[in-house]
C-alpha cells in the first residue's frame, strides 16, 4: 500500500466528522443521576449536566433548588421570620414558573417545541450560582462589588445556557429569547397590578 495514500479508516472518520476519544473529547462522567451529582455538575460541568437534565428532567429536584436559593437569600437579608421565608419560597416558585411559561411561549413562536418539565428542570438548576451571592457579599469591601457582579453574570449565563440546551438552539439565539421573556414577565406583572388596583378602586 502506498504510504502517501490516505487510510480508509481516516476517510471514514472525516466523512462522519467524528472525533476520537482524546483530551479534546473526554469521557463523560458516568454517575450524574443523583441529586447531589446534578448539583455539582450544574456548577462545574454545565454542558454535560444540562444535557442529562434535558434527557431526564425532574421537577421535584428543580423545585428543591428554587426553594433552597430563596430560603438562603431570605436569610442573607437577615429575615429570619418563618412567614418571610415561606413567602419568599412561594414568590420564588411563582416567578420561576411564570418566567419558564413565557420562555416556552416564545419558543413556540420560534417553532421550538420543548416540554414544560424540561424547561422548569433546566432553569431551576441553572439558578444554583445565586447561592454564592451571600459569600460574595461577605468579602472585604474592595472585592465585594466585583464578586457580586461576577455571581450575577454567572447566574445569567447559566440561565441562558440552560435555555439554549433545552430549546436546542445556539446560545446567541437564546440571547434574543430570554430578555423577551423577562421583559414580557415585567409587563405582565405591571398589567396585573394595575388590574387589581382598578378593581379595588371600583369596589371601594
Amino acid at each position: 500500500m502506498n504510504p502517501t495514500e490516505p487510510n480508509s479508516a481516516d476517510l471514514n472518520a472525516i466523512a462522519t466528522d467524528s472525533i476520537p476519544n482524546s483530551d479534546i473529547n473526554p469521557q463523560l462522567p458516568q454517575n450524574l443521576g443523583t441529586f447531589l451529582d446534578r448539583l455539582y455538575g450544574t456548577l462545574f460541568l454545565p454542558q454535560v449536566t444540562f444535557e442529562q437534565l434535558k434527557a431526564n428532567p425532574n421537577f421535584v429536584q428543580a423545585a428543591i433548588v428554587i426553594a433552597l436559593v430563596n430560603i438562603l437569600e431570605t436569610l442573607r437579608l437577615d429575615q429570619f421570620a418563618i412567614y418571610r421565608i415561606i413567602w419568599s419560597v412561594i414568590s420564588g416558585f411563582i416567578g420561576w414558573v411564570f418566567f419558564t411559561f413565557l420562555l416556552k411561549q416564545l419558543a413556540n413562536v420560534f417553532q421550538k417545541n420543548v416540554e414544560m418539565r424540561q424547561l422548569l428542570t433546566l432553569t431551576g438548576f441553572a439558578s444554583l450560582p445565586w447561592l454564592f451571592m451571600a459569600p460574595a457579599l461577605s468579602l472585604s469591601p474592595q472585592f465585594r462589588i466585583l464578586a457580586a457582579i461576577a455571581v450575577m453574570i454567572w447566574f445569567i449565563v447559566w440561565q441562558i445556557w440552560s435555555a439554549s440546551v433545552a430549546l436546542g438552539i445556539k446560545i446567541w439565539k437564546t440571547l434574543a429569547i430570554v430578555p423577551l421573556a423577562i421583559f414580557g414577565g415585567i409587563v405582565a406583572l405591571i398589567w396585573l397590578g394595575n388590574t387589581f388596583k382598578l378593581i379595588l378602586s371600583i369596589s371601594l
